[in-house]
């Protein structure tokens, strides 16, 4: 009895098998495939646009056929998921677009975007397919945001500090960051001190910011001038593809001059009198000076007889000039004479800088020169003469002697 029941279904079956096959053969089929999506690669935080192709490759048609949007991390969209194409007919096919924003924080490489999609939801299979979609940073980049060096100008000898803000511009995130400062060149007078020139980060997720300290020394033979320093920066995105680029700052040798004056009468000044004075200009500092120039302002207590200012020009470092003014006294002027002076002059960087001084010179009196012996006292001129007047009567006198013996 099993027996018969069993051959009895099997024979069933097979006669049934033919007409399972024609209904196969002419039920509705979808398929769907990613035509082409744009701008290739995607990038994060960007959107972009997708277009599926649904194809009906069964033999009847597709009375409801319905393709639907599965926005899974790191991809989303605005637009409705849901998209009823309803009737497609058989070997027919439509094209539909989404249009798919990328996440911020998407991770570069393949992601995958899935859909879902039916010949009719409600008596036919849903079927779940997915798609691969490329994620990477075209504007992959790091660039330097601030620079401050410490101090602003280095003097020959100083040690400082270079800082730089780097930041990456990009929205994803890079990695196995190299920042050199380069200062192999024979014309840049700067090298490292207690620190490398090359700095490593590991990561940088996208627009974030890191500080890298460099701290250097200006060679002692330094020139003032402003030098290009070339700083290399060589990164990887995600994908393990290697970026390098290279931007200049400046550092500069210079600081501010170091100048002394004082001021040298040619000779005794005496109350009343005229002379010529010297005004030195001594360049104490590191650095040169240029375009010096020398004027004194005249006051009540004396006038100036010759121009009132001097162009002398250039000081070097460790060395000084000077420049001459005629000065008359004023009669009834004696002790400490104030004389202004203002030196005007730049530094080698050609920063202008202008300094007064109150530069101070004895005027004696006559009394004060004769008790000090800077000049001869009226005694001592009335000696002098009548010692010239014995002396010369008694030379007088010996040669009349001997002329009276001759005769």
């Amino acid at each position: 009895m099993k027996t018969g029941n069993f051959l009895g279904i099997f024979l069933l079956a097979v006669l049934l098998l033919p007409f399972a096959n024609a209904n196969a053969a002419t039920s509705a089929t979808l398929d769907v495939s990613v035509l082409r999506y744009e701008p290739t690669p995607t990038e994060p935080g960007q959107y972009f646009d997708v277009w599926f192709k649904v194809d009906n490759t069964g033999g009847t048609v597709a009375t409801n056929a319905v393709l639907t949007l599965v926005p899974n991390f790191p991809f989303s969209t605005d637009d409705n998921p849901i998209t009823e194409i309803g009737i497609l007919n058989p070997l027919d096919s439509t094209t539909i677009k989404y249009r798919i924003r990328v996440a911020d924080n998407a991770i570069e490489g393949m992601s995958d975007i899935d859909v879902t999609y039916s010949a009719n939801p409600k008596t036919s299979i849903i079927v779940s397919k997915s798609f691969e979609i490329e994620v990477r940073t075209s504007d992959a980049q790091i660039g330097i945001n601030s620079i401050k060096t410490t101090p602003n100008e280095f003097l020959p000898g100083e040690v400082g500090a270079v800082t730089l803000v780097i930041k990456n511009l990009a929205d994803s995130t890079l990695k196995d960051i190299t920042v050199k400062l380069d200062l192999t060149s024979t014309l840049t007078p700067f090298a490292p001190i207690e620190t490398s020139t090359l700095k490593n980060i590991k990561t940088m997720n996208g627009g974030q910011s890191n500080t890298i300290i460099y701290n250097v020394i200006a060679t002692p033979e330094a020139v003032s001038g402003v030098y290009k320093v070339p700083v290399t920066i060589t990164f990887k995105d995600l994908v393990g593809t290697e970026y390098t680029s290279t931007e200049i700052i400046s550092l500069i040798v210079g600081g501010t001059p170091q100048i002394l004056t004082n001021i040298e009468p040619e000779t005794t000044f005496l109350s009343g009198s005229t002379g010529d004075v010297r005004a030195n200009i001594i360049n104490k500092g590191l650095v040169d000076i240029k375009y010096v120039t020398v004027k004194v302002n005249p006051n009540g207590n004396f006038e100036l007889l010759s121009n009132d200012e001097v162009y002398i020009g250039n000081i070097d470092s460790d060395d000084f000039d000077s420049a001459t003014f005629k000065l008359h006294v004023m009669s009834e002027f004696s002790g400490e004479l104030i004389v202004p002076t203002t030196v005007s002059y730049m530094s080698a960087n050609n920063k202008a800088f202008e300094k007064t001084h109150d530069l101070k010179m004895r005027v004696y009196s006559v009394d004060e020169a004769k008790n000090l012996g800077l000049i001869a006292s009226g005694s001592s001129s009335t000696t002098t003469i009548i010692v010239v007047l014995v002396v010369g009567f008694l030379i007088y006198r010996w040669n009349k002697k001997r002329k009276n013996k001759n005769n």
